[in-house]
Formats: C-alpha cells, structure tokens, sequence
C-alpha cells in the first residue's frame, strides 16, 4: 500500500510539472488540479487486475487485447481528466483565464494518463505471470514429491515379505507377528502419507511402528536409542522421511554384523531448523555394499523437491560408524501449526 501511494505521489510530481511548464500555473494551482486527476487514475489504475485476468495473453486474440485495454485506458484518461475541464469552468470567476490555459496541456494530460493506464496493465499481466510461473512450479514440486513419495512403500514393503518369507520356514510364530506388526505400518504410512507434511513427533512413531516390525526379525540384535529436544516434536516434516535412513541403517549396518548394533538417533532444535541425526555401526569388512542406495537417494530427492537448498543431508563415515544428519527448516508458523 505505502509503496502504491509512493509511486502515485511521483506521479502527481510529473503531472504539477507538466501543468507548471505548459499551462504556465502557479504550483499552487496545479496542485488543485492535480489532484483529482491522481485520484482517478489512482483507482482506475486498480481495474487492470481483473482485465487482465479476464482477457489473458495466451487464450486471447492480440487485437481483443490491445483494442480492449486501449478503450479502457482512452475512457478512463477522459474521465480523469473532467474534473480539470469542470474545475476550469467552475473558477471561471476568480482564474477568468485558467480554462484558457489548461486547454493547451490537456492533449499532454491525456497521453500521459493512457500511457500510465497501459504500464499498469503492462505490470499486471508481468504479475500474473510471475504467479503463473510460481504456481507451476509448485505443482511440478508436488506432483515430484508424490512421485517420490509412492516409491517408498513398495520398496518397504518387498524388503518385509521377503523377511516374512525367509521366518515362515525358521520360527513361523515370528513370521506371523511381523505380519501383523507389517499391516499397521502401512495402514498408519497410507493415512499419514495422504497429507505433504506432518509433526515430528507422528514420524517417530510411524519410524517405532517399522522398528517394532524389524525388531521380530533381529531380536536382540537390534537396539535403539532416542534423544530428542522436546522442540522438535512440532516441526512440520514430509512423511516416511525417517524410516528409509533407519531402513538403510538396519540394512547396510546391523545386517552386516553377528552381534547386531545400536541404532542411535538424535534430534537438536536450531534457530530456524532441526537437525535429525541417525548413527549406526556397520562392517567395514564385509563385502562391499552400496550404502548409497534407494533410501539416502529417497530421502535427498525428496528435500531437494520440498525445501531446494533450504535442507541438507549429510553423511560422515568414521572407522566403523555410519553417520546421517538432515538440517530441514522449521519455522514458528509450522511449530504453531502441529
């Protein structure tokens, strides 16, 4: 607002100027006839954000464009100038000669009110496209992040039936525990999956619900811990975005060894963000394994399509520990929002 009346005082200042030099009036006078001038034009300058959504480049013939918005801006010129032509009537008593002398400015009165009335379309129809642009691009991100997102249950679940397949023959028991435990883990990652983002604190227990089906097929080969700050629990996250790092460090880490390891993750609240940390053991003599695989590559993919270069992942391989660390933005708004 405070930036539209700026620009319509430097406005007013040409049009005091124009009238100054042409009609040869004091500035006194051409402030009074100014000012109604910049009012109207003020106002009609607002109708170009429905025109031009009613008439958009793309699906609109250019003669209808440019007659149309031609004829509007001549009609709008006229009718900001009539107060000046009424005014030069209405003073003809104490000015006897001001209409005399507005006559000659009003041909440079009227081009310039048409040429501001065609920048301000010009300046709605860049507008427009900007959101055009923007909202695309928002699309475009959503539909990739969908994309991503419906590649991470499938991969989950082939890995699961494949481990309930290999227990149905050893501890059949076990078998039908995991598939148990299996059904809620996807019934929970369907429902939370629906929505593009939820709290912190519902992606831990969505990460529990798959460690809790893991932890039949490990037993005590498998062991987590959790420190995170209370902060955290409120931070707006994309769905399943825990679960294929702790996927990949069950698969690539306690796999690997006889005696199993520790999972430990962490969770620090910054500023602006959280920090997610998940560090696990793993065999740096076993046969080599491509420790990049489908979840680190999900995981990344799916930031850099939701934040851009706003979030980061990180990896850090020291001796024996495999360490994975996610900075994701975490503002007020989403902390007020969970």
């Amino acid at each position: 607002m405070s930036l539209y009346l700026a620009i319509w005082i430097f406005f007013g200042c040409l049009f005091v100027l124009v009238l100054s030099v042409s009609a040869h009036l004091e500035w006194q006078t051409s402030v009074a006839v100014t000012v109604p001038i910049v009012i109207i034009l003020a106002l009609g300058c607002l109708g170009p954000w429905y025109s031009s959504r009613a008439l958009p480049l793309r699906s609109t013939p250019l003669w209808k464009v440019v007659g149309t918005h031609l004829l509007v801006g001549m009609c709008t010129s006229a009718i900001a100038l009539a107060p000046a032509r009424l005014l030069g009537v209405l003073a003809q008593k104490t000015f006897p000669d001001l209409s005399a002398r507005l006559h000659p400015a009003f041909p440079t009165l009227a081009g310039m009110s048409l040429l501001i009335y065609l920048l301000s379309v010009a300046l709605h129809y860049a507008l427009q496209a900007v959101e055009s642009s923007r909202q695309a691009e928002l699309l475009s991100r959503e539909a990739e992040l969908k994309a991503l997102k419906a590649q991470v249950n499938p991969h989950f679940l082939f890995n699961s039936l494949n481990s309930i397949s290999a227990l149905t023959s050893v501890d059949p028991r076990k078998a039908r525990d995991m598939c148990v435990r299996l059904s809620e883990f996807l019934r929970n990652s369907l429902r939370l999956g629906e929505r593009t983002s939820i709290p912190f604190s519902e992606e831990l227990a969505l990460t529990k619900t798959y460690l809790d089906v893991e932890q039949i097929r490990f037993g005590e080969r498998l062991r987590v811990t959790q420190d995170f700050d209370t902060g955290c629990a409120y931070c707006e996250v994309p769905p399943l975005l825990v679960q294929p790092l702790i996927e990949n460090s069950i698969k690539h880490g306690i796999a690997t060894l006889v005696e199993g390891g520790e999972i430990a993750m962490s969770g620090r609240r910054l500023r602006d963000s959280v920090r997610i940390v998940i560090e696990n053991p793993f065999d740096p003599d076993a046969p080599e394994m491509r420790r990049n695989g489908f979840g680190l590559a999900s995981v990344r993919n799916r930031l850099h399509a939701r934040y851009g270069g706003a979030a980061r992942i990180d990896i850090q391989v020291d001796g024996n520990r495999y360490r994975v660390m996610l900075t994701i933005p975490c503002d007020e708004e989403s902390e007020t929002a969970g």
